[in-house]
């Protein structure tokens, strides 16, 4: 259901007699549409422009309200009441506007399409093209230097990835890891396959307990994890944390849950169980909620209600079961 909110109105002269509205409260003259919000001692103007004839203006009073001539004498002209008279607001083209201190002109024949076209610096100038066509010059930029760390020297894709690679391994959150159980490395590894190596390893992983095993395609690379460390482990759907002396789940090493206000239970097992305890107004069974009646708020079989006008308020049962604003008439003046 649509809302209606129906602010107080009248004549502008009806207002005028009225005086001032209260603060915040609007007030819409029916006669010059126009729109004012009171302070508590005045009213002020925030309606629309006003327009018509010139000869249909309403007579000056009211500072800053605007009138748009749009027939006959002056059509097309605005004019503003400065509180005593109309005052005609003359139009300038952009031709006839000067140069200024800190803004300029840009001459139609260098813009194109609604953007400049050049470039200059007092001294030399450089159209679009030029510029475009000098960085798009593969002679003169895009030189590849992988040896080089000079500012306009560029690395190659390898080279970029390489020195991430060298930066990400020092960071606490770690690639994640397929097993962290496989005692032996694997026969046939893919690029990039990675493991947390157990205490009890052998073969070429004896003696690498707790390091991250990491295959770059030739051979295993090994890191020994530091504090803080974290990785995901595939085989375990589980992220873990080195705390210094061993991987462990990062539940266990880092998460307490402990029931707050109104709850029970908690703890840092994997399932943790938390009970809604009772509070004011509030009933707790074993498998339900229920409340209490209070101050405009009815409690029945129906369910729990709002005590309603029906007027101002309404219950909407055709749109969603809402309650809604129906009208709000501010009156007259």
């Amino acid at each position: 259901m649509a809302q209606t909110i129906r602010i107080k109105r009248g004549t502008k002269s009806q207002l005028d007699t009225y005086g001032a509205l209260l603060q915040g409260e609007m007030g819409f003259c029916t006669d010059t549409k126009e729109v004012f919000i009171g302070d508590g001692t005045s009213n002020v103007l925030v309606g629309r422009v006003m327009s018509g004839t010139l000869a249909a203006r309403p007579n000056a009073g009211v500072v800053g309200r605007l009138y748009f001539v749009t027939s006959g004498t002056d059509l097309g002209y605005i004019f503003m009441d400065d509180g005593a008279s109309w005052k005609k607001l003359n139009v300038q083209t952009l031709d006839d506007l000067p140069d200024g201190t800190s803004y300029s002109r840009v001459k139609k024949a260098d813009i194109t399409n609604g953007s400049v076209n050049k470039v200059s610096d007092g001294t030399n100038t450089k159209t679009a093209k030029e510029i475009k066509d000098h960085i798009d010059d593969v002679t003169q930029h895009r030189k590849i230097n992988d040896n080089s760390l000079n500012a306009t020297d560029l690395w190659s894709a390898q080279k970029i990835n390489a020195e991430i690679y060298n930066a990400i391994r020092g960071l606490e959150w770690q690639d994640s890891v397929k097993s962290k159980t496989i005692t032996a490395a694997p026969a046939s590894p893919s690029k990039d396959d990675r493991y947390l190596i157990p205490s009890n390893a052998t073969g070429a992983w004896s003696g690498k307990g707790n390091q991250i095993a990491h295959y770059n395609g030739v051979a295993w690379e090994y890191y020994v994890p530091k504090l803080g460390w974290s990785t995901y482990v595939d085989a375990d759907n589980k992220n873990y944390v080195y705390n210094g002396t061993a991987w462990v789940r990062s539940g266990e090493a880092n998460q307490n849950i402990i029931a707050g206000n109104g709850l029970t239970g908690g703890g840092q097992a994997d399932s943790v169980t938390l009970t809604v305890g009772a509070g004011n107004g509030i009933s707790v069974a074993s498998t339900s909620i229920s409340v209490k009646a209070g101050k405009g708020i009815a409690v029945n079989s129906t369910g729990v209600e709002a005590n309603i006008d029906n007027d101002s308020i309404i219950y909407d049962s055709a749109n969603g079961n809402t309650l809604t604003v129906s009208v709000v008439d501010g009156g007259t003046f």
